[in-house]
């Protein structure tokens, strides 16, 4: 059987051991928040870096799609520009040409117009 004083012992001894428990759990509790925390930390940070990473990707790509859209539209420019130099060719050889059927034609009724008289003068 046990004694008063090896109860009250026993006692102190779990109280002891209660209290030290529940500095451990305490002590364990806080780290757990910290690491949480931590986690939490390093979490925001890697989607912050993963963020920014897709922005200046998405930034790239926008400023490749606007520089293809500047080269094509110069290049559409470039080729109208030729197309219209062409046309502006074409149309001045037809006026060249129209201009010479004309002075042939004239040239031609001139001389008509000539025998004409001549013939008339010969009656």
């Amino acid at each position: 059987m046990k004694t008063y004083g090896s109860f009250f012992e026993d006692i102190e001894q779990r109280r002891a051991e209660l209290a030290q428990r529940k500095k451990d759990q305490m002590a364990r509790l806080k780290q757990q928040a910290a690491q949480g925390a931590s986690d939490t930390d390093q979490l925001i940070a890697s989607n912050k870096e993963r963020i920014a990473k897709n922005q200046a990707d998405a930034d790239e790509k926008k400023q490749e799609a606007i520089e293809k859209r500047k080269a094509a539209q110069a290049a559409r420019d470039e080729a109208e520009a030729e197309r219209d130099k062409k046309q502006a060719m074409k149309d001045e050889i037809r006026q060249e040409l129209e201009s010479e059927r004309e002075e042939r034609r004239k040239e031609i009724e001139k001389k008509r117009m000539e025998k004409e008289r001549a013939q008339a003068e010969k009656d």
